[in-house]
């Protein structure tokens, strides 16, 4: 068998004191590291022990050791005086360090005259784990003091492997009259492992020397969940001492609902004037207790307290306030292409507030209806997702069958054809016509808003589709279930400004009465009309999509298939169905060239030749078959414009063929086909063999221009006709 295409294309020389020839033809275990570790402990048990007291009255505490204690007590101003009758907490505290753990640890305590303890309950032992996060505590009955005025109580065991690292014992008590002193409390710490002893500092007990009073500007507020608001009041020594009051020196204690805030000062306000920001409260009514505390009233060490403030703050709900992107005016926004529609906008909270600003404090709710202009309208489910609280929203809606296009559905839905997809996930997403996206906002606060509509039309636009052949081979050696091919399409609409892209439309080809899907390629650039090949694969993994089967019901090759094809969008729109008919071939030969070659320029005084210039992508592909490949070439003419005779240049075209012992042979191509390259196929391959015929030569060896040189050639272009031909040898 002869297989035979002729390719003629100009060569071209230009000549301008210089000559460049063109030909153009036509034929188109390592393993990874291992980290060892051990723990090495101290043998010897060390820990950190502080003794204070802590004023629950003035907010304030006594201390020799401010990093030992808890941090309500590390809050509190210092002071070494108490005021008569003032609320005290001696707090005896026990921090682990390193070692082994505590055992059978007993602490006695002195307790100090010139003080009432609770009865009943005396107080507890506060035990913390190491991380701050766990805590238990154990109350302390009065009968644990003897008749000598000692506290004796047990401690758990704490430190390496127990679930707590520190103790804090805690016992309540009550100042006694002013003038007297309150003298050190001592704590001895006994174990099977630790023995040590600390103490509270001694304080004195006195008559304020003065005292604040502070009143509120009004007790009773309103506001909306989500919002801080302000407490604001008066503040002034009761007794005019001629001490000047400055805010300077006032701490500001709150207490929100029974829980201790820690102090702020304002010095933003004028002195005697407070005005607190309060971060917002849930919704409800709240009881809101200030207090203001001095520290070292004109230096004498004492601390002095005011009135306790209260106010009764009510929080009320919030909202949020949609506005709708301008594209969504009127009759809403008509889309111009097969992506997913951006639902956009912005929002307020119905205090004029703006947003949160919050990471992921925004919760958005969505449903779609689509056909909503027809009698059978398509409630779909709601939909839920959250963002950024920061007063606007971006979210994308996808049309119907959105993501059974290109590679975006599930691997086992890859094969799945439009109805395939509609019967399992239905109709969920945009559709042709009329779509209401219902939106409804809440922030993490549980600001609502009211549900608002947007509206999405989606236009009826046709799918045009249209072959560039009806006769389509296919190349691929996998026979016995038909091979890959490709059918050359061009795909539109009928609005020529409706957009789409590769991503957006999938291929229902019907061959042997079966349909199946392929996607057209991966590409998201939108464009106005696509051309190209469609990919047709024919099976996956030894299993057909079209109902072929080995052994019984194999492709036969060279045989003429009738089949169709027609496209889907993303909307569920499709295109015209065009036939067409499919050979598998048993075996093939196809010359593949590029389409322009050239020679580079030479002058007449030259005596060399000009060497080919740029690639000369010469290639062969076969498939069960042997070839011969040949070329001839007609002489090179330079034709002019003005009706003057063409003018033939001294020159030829040769093919110097290469030998393996570095000999070569020239055979002038002019009028006569000369071989070129051969190849002997192995028949029992299932691969297409592409044989690169140009790579073979080098400068000296190939295609090649011989000129009678010095030439006396006419300035100017020349053209010559090169013919190819590979002979299939089975």
């Amino acid at each position: 068998m002869i297989k035979t295409r002729r390719l003629l294309y100009p060569l071209l020389f230009s000549l301008i004191g210089l000559i460049t020839l063109f030909m153009i033809t036509g034929l188109q275990v390592k393993a990874d590291d291992s980290k060892v570790s051990i723990s090495v402990q101290d043998a010897v048990l060390t820990a950190d022990t502080n003794a204070y007291v802590v004023d629950q009255t003035t907010k304030s505490k006594i201390s020799n050791n401010t990093s030992i204690m808890d941090s309500q007590a590390q809050s509190y101003v210092d002071t070494d005086s108490v005021n008569p009758g003032d609320k005290l907490e001696f707090n005896y505290m026990f921090v682990f360090n390193s070692g082994e753990a505590t055992a059978n640890m007993q602490a006695t305590i002195a307790l100090p005259k010139n003080v009432t303890f609770s009865t009943g309950t005396i107080g507890k032992i506060v035990y913390t784990s190491s991380d701050g996060k766990k805590t238990t505590t154990t109350d302390i009955s009065d009968s644990a003091v003897d008749s000598d005025n000692n506290l004796t109580t047990s401690i758990d065991d704490l430190g390496t492997g127990k679930d707590y690292a520190s103790a804090r014992i805690v016992l309540n008590a009550t100042a006694g009259d002013a003038g007297q002193t309150v003298e050190k409390s001592q704590i001895s710490y006994e174990a099977d492992n630790y023995d040590n002893v600390d103490n509270t500092p001694e304080f004195d007990i006195k008559d304020p020397a003065n005292s604040i009073v502070a009143a509120t500007d009004s007790s009773s507020l309103q506001t909306y969940d989500g919002d801080t608001f302000n407490l604001t009041g008066t503040m002034d020594y009761k007794n005019d001492d001629g001490i000047a009051f400055k805010n300077e020196n006032m701490y500001i204690y709150t207490n929100i609902d029974g829980v201790d805030q820690l102090p702020v000062q304002d010095t933003a306000s004028s002195d005697k004037n407070f005005s607190l920001i309060m971060q917002p409260l849930a919704i409800g009514n709240h009881t809101i207790t200030v207090q203001i505390v001095q520290k070292n009233y004109n230096s004498t060490g004492e601390t002095i307290v005011s009135n306790i403030l209260t106010y009764n703050v009510e929080v009320s709900a919030n909202s949020l306030i949609i506005t709708k992107d301008k594209s969504f005016d009127g009759d809403g926004y008509t889309v111009n292409d097969d992506d997913p529609v951006n639902i956009k906008g912005t929002y307020k909270h119905a205090d004029g507030s703006e947003a949160h600003g919050t990471t992921s404090g925004l919760t958005l709710d969505y449903q779609i209806t689509s056909r909503a202009d027809t009698d059978d309208p398509n409630v779909q489910d709601s939909q839920s997702a959250t963002y950024n609280d920061n007063g606007t929203f971006n979210f994308a809606v996808d049309p119907v069958v959105y993501k059974m296009m290109g590679g975006r559905s599930p691997l086992i839905e890859q094969a799945f054809t439009y109805d395939q997809y509609i019967a399992k996930h239905g109709y969920k997403g945009l559709e042709v016509g009329k779509n209401i996206v219902t939106v409804t906002l809440k922030d993490q606060n549980g600001h609502v808003s009211d549900p608002t509509q947007f509206v999405i039309n989606v236009p009826d636009v046709q799918l045009n589709l249209s072959l560039g052949a009806n006769d389509i081979g296919s190349y691929n050696p996998n026979a016995s279930l038909g091979g890959t091919y490709n059918i050359p399409i061009s795909l539109s609409y009928s609005d020529t400004n409706y957009q789409f892209s590769e991503e957006s439309v999938a291929a229902l080809n019907t061959l042997n009465n079966v349909e199946a899907r392929s996607n057209f390629a991966a590409g998201d650039d939108l464009v106005n009309r696509l051309n190209g090949d469609q990919s047709i694969a024919m099976e996956n993994s030894g299993k057909s999509y079209y109902g072929f089967s080995s052994p019984d019901n194999l492709v036969i090759s060279d045989k003429a298939y009738p089949a169709s094809i027609y496209y889907v969008d993303t909307y569920g729109r499709k295109s015209n169905t065009v036939d067409y008919n499919v050979t598998f071939r048993s075996k093939y030969v196809e010359i593949k060239t590029e389409d322009n070659y050239k020679f580079k320029s030479f002058k007449n005084a030259d005596s060399e030749a000009p060497m080919r210039d740029g690639d000369w992508n010469v290639k062969v592909e076969s498939y069960k078959s042997s070839w011969t490949l040949r070329a001839s070439a007609t002489p090179f003419y330079q034709y002019f414009t003005d009706g003057r005779k063409p003018v033939e240049l001294g020159g030829h075209l040769f093919y110097n063929t290469p030998y393996d012992d570095g000999q070569s042979a020239s055979l002038p191509m002019e009028n006569q086909q000369v071989v070129i390259d051969k190849y002997t196929a192995n028949l029992n391959s299932d691969h297409v063999i592409t044989t690169d015929v140009a790579s073979k030569w080098d400068n000296n060896t190939g295609i090649l221009l011989s000129v009678r040189g010095p030439s006396n050639s006419y300035a100017g272009t020349y053209t010559s006709t090169i013919s190819w031909e590979a002979t299939d040898s089975i």
